[in-house]
């Protein structure tokens, strides 16, 4: 058995998660439940458990707070929340598991089964670090990002270092302003959102380019070149719109 905390500040949201736990998820056992940031903290340490069941916002603080407080390399994490789009980059960033209010089923166990998985692997999962690292004031423009790597595994790269992301079938290539590679096994379209609003542009159908790692711009080719030497096709529409939000560096 897989032993949780729930922690939510409304009860009726903390009863149907452990419903629904019993009902389609019979090996994870609620054995506590919290309703604000300092109790929570304090079931945590009591019970030791392996997943928590985690509101993004409390009366007397956040999920984060929680984890701050609490956290264990020994235990996995699923945010549960009514409201993603405020810290929607900080969680994504750190492929930390996240299920939407009101829960369904599928949603469920898809977060469970990948939890699963991950208590599977002993050692300290440094997603934490970077979802932490991510939250606080001092990230900033120095924000980091886990890569689900599609051989297994996953990498951790500093945004920044990004010169641009390509579609590779239902898979993610990153190419790196070192010039390394690295395949994600999550699709294109999953990063085009992402990135939205974060000095990301798509310039094709299958190429999104970091705006800070374009080195000048070929108008008569229609091609971008880059800081690591690569060079992208990019359409005559989508040229005049990238034209309206970068600036070559001085």
């Amino acid at each position: 058995m897989i032993r949780a905390v729930i922690i939510d500040d409304e009860r009726n949201s903390r009863d149907i998660i452990a419903l629904m736990l019993q009902r389609y998820c019979p090996d994870i056992e609620a054995v506590a439940q919290a309703a604000n940031c300092r109790e929570g903290i304090a079931q945590i340490r009591e019970h030791r458990p392996q997943l928590v069941f985690l509101d993004l916002e409390m009366p007397d603080g956040t999920g984060f707070d929680v984890l701050t407080g609490a956290y264990d390399a020994t235990f996995e994490t699923v945010f549960v929340t009514a409201f993603e789009k405020r810290y929607l980059h900080t969680i994504r960033l750190s492929e930390v598991e996240l299920i939407l209010k009101p829960i369904d089923r599928e949603s469920l166990q898809t977060a469970v089964q990948t939890v699963r998985q991950r208590l599977s692997i002993p050692g300290k999962q440094e997603r934490y670090e970077v979802l932490l690292h991510n939250f606080s004031k001092a990230a900033r423009e120095m924000r980091q990002i886990v890569i689900p790597l599609s051989e297994g595994g996953e990498h951790i790269v500093s945004i920044e270092k990004i010169a641009f992301v390509e579609g590779a079938g239902d898979k993610t290539l990153f190419s790196l302003a070192d010039g390394d590679l690295l395949q994600s096994r999550r699709p294109f379209r999953y990063y085009t959102e992402l990135f939205a609003g974060m000095r990301f542009y798509q310039v094709n159908n299958h190429q999104m380019v970091h705006l800070p790692q374009i080195r000048k711009v070929d108008h008569e080719q229609l091609q971008l070149h880059l800081q690591n030497q690569a060079v992208l096709d990019i359409t005559d529409r989508r040229k005049k719109e990238l034209m309206a939000i970068w600036k070559p560096q001085a």
